[in-house]
């Protein structure tokens, strides 16, 4: 059950980031590397984005947080 469990946690995972934004999608992952399995430091996001490293710190918790929401809303 527990696989099971896990399987059905990545499927929703992913069904809430791509309920993302294109920029927000890219953040995440480059952060998390979900689809690249590579995860990135808020750092060196930043230089690839060529954005501050602030700034992707408030972007990220925002992003959190919709994914956060996303996750506890009722299936439907």
């Amino acid at each position: 059950y527990r696989r099971m469990e896990e399987d059905e946690e990545r499927r929703l995972l992913r069904r809430a980031v791509a309920s993302l934004n294109e920029r927000e999608r890219v953040i995440i992952d480059l952060r998390f590397g979900l689809e690249s399995g590579h995860e990135m430091t808020q750092k060196d996001v930043a230089e690839l984005l060529g954005i501050s490293q602030s700034y992707i710190s408030r972007l990220e918790k925002k992003i959190i947080l919709e994914l956060r929401e996303y996750l506890n809303e009722p299936a439907v």
